[in-house]
């Protein structure tokens, strides 16, 4: 497949994970810290994208021959890079204009809020019960999802690197027991040479003494006998 199309048809899988991002918003309600770097991270893979794909138009487009191009192909391309520019240009403006009418409400439910800062409920007989907005009870609430999903990731991981740390020292004690064992089993061995060694130490040495005995008693007799002949 040729790399152009290739980067191309990336290039809109991004473009639609954008405007997922944008459709998801909630109207009247701020975009969280995960939803904007998600968009800026997809928004700048696609600028990276298009780079890309404007360097190697710029590159083709030289000598189209070259990439066996013709001239028709190259204003496709062409129209492709407009296109994309189009699109990259009405994602930025479609989520500043979200941002932007998002700001403007929250600003409109504070002002509201400060109105009646504490949300006094009057038709409940006149007693004044002092409550959190509506607004802020959700903020509080999604903020404290977050965390608790931050949580909830963090002691997740530490559960399985101790898992892991515990299996990893579960097996390092089976090893140390086998060599445990395998030492006792070669110290036994080595004990039990030793015995014999020794043994067969002190028996050779009876024998040579016994050897050396016959041997100069055998010597004398001969000695004896030439002396006598002599």
């Amino acid at each position: 497949m040729d790399p152009f199309n290739e980067v191309k048809d990336d290039a809109y899988s991004v473009i639609d994970r954008l405007e997922s991002l944008i459709a998801q918003r909630i109207s009247g309600r701020p975009p969280s810290t995960e939803q904007s770097q998600d968009f800026d991270n997809n928004y700048e893979e696609l600028q990276e994208m298009r780079d890309d794909l404007q360097s190697a138009l710029e590159q083709s487009a030289k000598d189209p021959s070259q990439f066996n191009l013709t001239s028709d192909d190259i204003s496709q391309r062409q129209a492709i890079l407009q296109d994309l520019n189009r699109q990259i240009s009405h994602l930025l403006q479609s989520w500043d204009n979200k941002k932007l009418r998002d700001v403007t409400t929250m600003s409109n439910r504070i002002s509201q809020d400060d109105e009646n800062p504490f949300n006094i409920d009057t038709d409940s007989g006149g007693g004044g019960t002092t409550n959190m907005t509506s607004y802020q009870q959700q903020e509080l609430i999604q903020e404290q999802d977050v965390q608790l999903d931050d949580i909830h990731k963090t002691m997740m991981n530490l559960n399985q690197q101790a898992t892991m740390m515990g299996d990893e020292l579960e097996d390092q004690g089976f090893m140390l027991d086998e060599l445990d064992y395998e030492m006792d089993h070669v110290g036994s061995k080595l004990d039990r040479g030793m015995k014999r060694l020794n043994i067969f130490i002190e028996r050779n040495k009876e024998k040579a003494s016994n050897w050396c005995i016959g041997i100069l008693a055998v010597v004398l007799c001969v000695l004896l006998v030439l002396l006598i002949v002599a």
